[in-house]
């Protein structure tokens, strides 16, 4: 089966077969997920589980159990990601593609953090996630960010992205890495790639009904109809969104989530007897776009893989939602809480370190981890609220350390945790 998609509505369009081979269970194969075939020749679902968020062991477990066979994580904890249980949960219901089990692996691509660009650093970040990942090869690796900016990364990277690239073609090269991209492209940084002796296999960036990048999404895709057109796809690139259903807006200042409470999506989502994040997963696959909805709701996932083409738009509807790019709602922007306050902690404690926030039951509620000495976790909190840090590995659950969030030291705060163990 064949499903033939118009892209960003310019009348040109994509061929995306349904994944019908990737997955076992009867309602997968009736759902007509489509896929995109890379350049490595590798066929990948244009519908998988975003794993920010704090979306964690049990949550991709079920995921890959409801028929997800692609998977994104990352290294970066402080960004909600937890990869070492996405690998857990891989290597339990063995579908890593080292288990020979081809046809049904699950794709898993994660991605480094810019305070590790540089071609060594880069090298011993692939070795961190083959560890974590419990994996002796690695489907997709992106780079996350091409640079560090403001308080993101807690030393500086000692290379560049170019320094990362040549050690990820060196990478493809060897076989340890099956596929190579990276995230926050504009059309100046694909010049570049583009150069390149390996150029990208996959691009990811910020893509949502109100923000749809449509001058790189146009630009890959005439690269890809030109591929097409001759019969190549060695330099074809599948593009990615994240924040897909409208979650990056709560990080440009606003309230509520405008894609979510669009009348425009809900109208049409209500004439279907759908959800809005179907709604949208059809309209962004639609337009050639790969989705990754983070969930931990197996109801929800199973809902945004297996029933998102279970109807389909009409052009009119297509192009309505287009229309909505670049123009958010401003009336859902919210002035900053005079009690907010971001965060960032450095780990100087020997060892990796769990942070847990108290709540008013005096619960202790866990919200990321630092792995290392010198790592960092940003947060956004409130003034008097209160964290404990405590100790991971033989010592586990020893309590290191106490903070309580204090306005006064002004917006933007850093702290360092050490070992007061004695202290306390």
């Amino acid at each position: 089966m064949f499903l033939s998609y118009g892209i960003l509505g310019i009348g040109q369009s994509t061929q995306l077969r349904s994944a019908v081979d990737l997955n076992d269970a009867d309602a997968i194969k009736k759902s007509n997920i489509p896929t995109f075939t890379l350049s490595n020749n590798i066929t990948v679902p244009m519908i998988g589980l975003g794993t920010a968020s704090g979306v964690r062991y049990l949550s991709v477990r079920s995921a890959i159990e409801l028929g997800y066979r692609f998977v994104d994580t990352a290294q970066s904890h402080s960004w909600g990601y937890h990869e070492e249980e996405v690998g857990q949960a891989l290597y339990e219901v063995k579908r890593r593609y080292e288990d020979d089990n081809h046809n049904e692996f699950v794709f898993v691509q994660t991605k480094i953090h810019p305070q590790d660009l540089g071609y060594d650093a880069t090298k011993k970040a692939l070795q961190l996630s083959l560890d974590r990942l419990r994996v002796t090869s690695l489907d997709s690796v992106l780079i996350h960010k091409p640079r560090c900016w403001g308080e993101v990364c807690s030393h500086e990277p000692e290379g560049t992205w170019e320094d990362s690239w040549d050690a990820l073609q060196e990478a493809v090269d060897s076989g340890l890495v099956r596929s190579i991209g990276i995230c926050d492209v504009d059309n100046r940084l694909l010049d570049k790639l583009l150069t390149k002796r390996i150029t990208p296999m996959i691009i990811q960036n910020w893509f949502d009904p109100f923000h749809q990048d449509k001058a790189v999404r146009q630009r890959i895709e005439s690269i890809n109809r030109e591929q097409d057109k001759h019969g190549r796809a060695n330099k074809k690139i599948l593009y990615q969104g994240y924040s897909t259903l409208g979650s990056q807006w709560k990080h440009q200042g606003y309230a509520d989530n405008p894609v979510m409470t669009n009348q425009l999506l809900l109208s049409i989502a209500e004439k279907y007897h759908v959800s809005i994040p179907q709604v949208v997963i059809q309209w962004a696959n639609r337009r050639g776009v790969m989705v990754l909805p983070a969930s931990k709701s197996p109801s929800h996932q199973q809902s945004n893989l297996l029933k998102s083409h279970d109807f389909t738009l009409t052009e009119e509807e297509m192009i309505s939602i287009d229309s909505l790019d670049g123009k958010p709602p401003q009336h859902l922007r919210k002035e900053r809480d005079i009690s907010e306050v971001d965060i960032q902690f450095t780990n100087q404690a020997d060892g990796s370190v769990h942070v847990f926030w108290v709540d008013s039951s005096d619960e202790h509620v866990h919200v990321g981890n630092m792995d290392e000495k010198g790592s960092t976790l940003q947060l956004t909190t409130y003034h008097g609220h209160s964290f404990v840090f405590k100790k991971s590995g033989a010592d586990e659950g020893t309590l290191l350390h106490r903070h309580t969030v204090n306005k006064s030291l002004g917006p933007k705060q850093r702290h360092e945790i050490k070992d007061r163990g004695e202290e306390l």
